[in-house]
């Protein structure tokens, strides 16, 4: 009896080293293989997966939207520019003596809380004082409530009113899309989508704002679209 506890020792130690030593085997491999993908790390623009919340921690060379996980930079021309300084310093302008909310520009919106792969940041946007977000330091959950776009002359016109249809569908109660080839503003709601040549009104948004559209491309008119 004494002999066969002594061999069933044995044994037992035997087993215990083994799986000591395949689980220290195993350690190295998963040790081995997170060091290669740690060298082979996939570059962000090629990514996926990445989040919202990603992407809100990253410090980006420009301004950037996610689109199911990926991330897809804006990259303005000095026209876009501009257009879009001119945008948001008339409105800034405004609201300075009818102070009743907020302009961004390039900011990052939240349109789909719900979908932490999804984000929008339109050239200009605007948000009303009484829906301003708590914390301004992160990328609001919500829509704004003007989002305006700039349209470059290579830019696709059914990819901009697939991304108006988003603004509207969320929220965004006024869209502004600037055609830079034809110098006119789109505007859209809800209800319908018109072009502006004359002047630009929110009387809806921001009452008593006017911008003459001709004014929206001073400095471009000897140059070429």
């Amino acid at each position: 009896m004494r002999e066969m506890n002594f061999t069933k020792t044995v044994g037992d130690a035997n087993m215990a080293n083994s799986i000591s030593t395949a689980s220290a085997e195993i350690s190295e491999q998963v040790h081995a293989a997170e060091s290669y993908a740690a060298d082979q790390e996939i570059p962000l623009e090629q990514r996926t997966d990445v989040t919202v919340d990603e992407l809100e921690k990253l410090s980006l060379p420009f301004p950037a939207e996610l689109y199911d996980g990926k991330v897809v930079y804006k990259m303005p021309n000095p026209a876009h520019g501009m257009i879009q300084n001119t945008i948001g310093r008339k409105i800034g302008n405004h609201l300075e003596s009818n102070p009743i909310g907020i302009v961004f520009s390039d900011t990052n919106y939240r349109l789909w809380p719900e979908r932490k792969r999804e984000s929008r940041a339109p050239d200009v946007s605007f948000i009303l004082n009484g829906r301003l977000p708590e914390n301004l330091f992160r990328y609001p959950a919500m829509a704004p409530d003007l989002a305006v776009e700039i349209l470059s002359p290579d830019d696709s016109f059914e990819d901009m009113m697939g991304k108006v249809d988003e603004y509207l569908s969320q929220g965004v109660k006024l869209v502004w899309v600037v055609i830079t080839r034809t110098r006119q503003v789109l505007v859209c709601n809800a209800q319908s989508k018109y072009i502006v040549k004359d002047k630009l009104t929110a009387p809806e948004l921001v009452p008593g704002f006017e911008l003459p559209v001709p004014n929206i491309f001073v400095g471009l008119e000897k140059r070429t679209t």
